[in-house]
């Protein structure tokens, strides 16, 4: 397989790609069946600037996306809020973050779920984390997108993801789990090197779309261009963004310089 056929394998043409190659994108259904995709998220912003391209592919492609939240960011995301509005109350700041979060699940086209747990600390209990099982059976995903289990920056993130994969387990759901980039300015030093990129050059504008929903992080717009472009560049694309598989699946050739030999698996 070729460095930039590699690169080109995409969420966005999941069915396609699993399909007619057999690659990292094989899912336990239908080849041809819309894949449902189930993003958890720590803050409202969180998922959107780091895979928001991804996810408009995907519902594009027929997908079914959804996103929680297990808090509003009304710590870690709020400080332009408390900027603009000295002595806010925290159940406001909650308030605008959470239309905030729900605006750009509509240009997205997810649908989203607020749970709204508390952020920094962000304390998953025993029956929080039964919740959380819950919702992920129900709803059933092919893949889960989380945080970067090796984040540095907030707690809140790695603690997600944590809960990400727990709550899977304990629902016996998708292990098909990806990590979307850690905080940006963070990968190199935090371990993130992709396994996977997807093209979002097509739905870049569209994400820009649902960035700016985010008002309370006016800096997001511009910072994740600058991250998109990069991971364009080393893909081949000019927009793309990057995950790492939680348990990847390799590559088996014949021979090093032959052909791959179980791309029809």
């Amino acid at each position: 397989m070729k460095r930039r056929e590699f690169f080109a394998a995409s969420l966005a043409a999941l069915p396609l790609a699993a399909a007619q190659t057999g690659t990292a994108m094989e899912q336990p259904r239908a080849s041809h069946s819309p894949a449902r995709v189930l993003v958890i998220s720590a803050h409202p912003g969180d998922y959107c600037s780091r895979a928001g391209g991804t996810l408009i592919a995907q519902v594009k492609a027929g997908s079914k996306v959804k996103v929680i939240w297990l808090t509003h960011g009304e710590t870690n995301e709020a400080g332009v809020i408390l900027q603009q509005h000295p002595g806010i109350s925290l159940p406001e700041i909650r308030r605008i973050r959470e239309a905030e979060a729900f605006a750009s699940a509509k240009v997205i086209g997810a649908e989203g779920q607020m749970m709204g747990w508390g952020d920094n600390p962000l304390i998953v209990t025993p029956e929080r984390m039964q919740t959380l099982a819950r919702d992920i059976a129900d709803f059933k995903p092919d893949i889960i997108l989380t945080h970067w289990k090796n984040e540095v920056t907030y707690a809140t993130h790695w603690l997600t993801s944590k809960s990400a994969i727990e709550a899977a387990q304990l629902a016996n759901g998708s292990w098909d789990i990806r990590f979307f980039e850690p905080t940006i300015g963070t990968a190199t030093r935090t371990g993130f090197v992709p396994d996977e990129y997807v093209d979002i050059t097509d739905v870049f504008d569209q994400k820009v779309q649902a960035m700016k929903t985010l008002t309370a992080q006016p800096w997001i717009v511009e910072y994740y261009t600058t991250c998109n472009r990069m991971r364009g560049l080393e893909s081949g694309r000019h927009y793309a963004e990057a995950f790492v598989r939680w348990a990847p699946r390799p590559v088996v050739q014949a021979l090093l310089n032959g052909p791959t030999s179980l791309t029809s698996r």
